[in-house]
């Protein structure tokens, strides 16, 4: 099934238009989040909450992402060496391949992993002050990167859903172990 749907994405959506727009948003995709830093910033310094602006909060955010992208790599490189999965664009002949196929193994996927983990706390921390609408941006920028690795042929599809669910775990909780800890240290400021 992994391997029909991988030939659907890949043979049966090719297009000259994904054939442009896919490998230039798997090489610099993450660049167009940007933008949203920039409205998060922008908004984080139009909103107030009761201790002040959420300014800091949106740098908060951003440095909590960044360091989920740096856990989301370890967990990829031991993930990818123990799972040891060779990549469709090494084992299928009929692979339709974009660009040069990666040496490094396929399970999970590294650009899954990394959008998500970077994504998800952009999305949770920033609930407060950006409406849910602004925030889908970094999931559906996340998930174009992760789908463009299936397009290219050097994914599998479950290689980049279980990247997606690695990247967004490790998102998620950090975002969530920042808050217990802030919410812990305000009520013992109170105390």
């Amino acid at each position: 099934m992994d391997t029909q749907l991988l030939f659907l994405i890949n043979h049966g959506s090719a297009n000259a238009l994904f054939d442009v727009l896919m490998p230039a948003l798997s090489a610099q995709g993450y660049l167009l989040v940007l933008p949203f830093l920039f409205f998060m910033i922008t908004q984080g310094m139009r909103r107030d909450n009761a201790r002040g602006s959420y300014l800091a909060m949106a740098f908060l955010t951003f440095l909590i992402a960044c360091v989920a992208v740096y856990l989301s790599g370890w967990v990829e490189d031991w993930m990818k060496t123990g799972v040891a999965r060779i990549r469709p664009c090494r084992s299928l002949h009929e692979i339709r391949l974009l660009l040069p196929c990666p040496k490094s193994y396929s399970m999970p996927s590294g650009h899954a992993i990394s959008s998500f983990a970077f994504a998800a706390p952009l999305v949770y921390l920033t609930r407060h002050y950006i409406t849910p609408a602004w925030r889908l941006y970094p999931l559906l920028l996340a998930a174009l990167i992760a789908f463009s690795r299936i397009y290219l042929g050097v994914h599998y599809p479950s290689d980049v859903l279980v990247g997606a669910f690695l990247g967004t775990g490790i998102g998620l909780g950090l975002s969530v172990a920042y808050e217990t800890m802030k919410k812990e240290t305000i009520m013992k400021r109170d105390e």
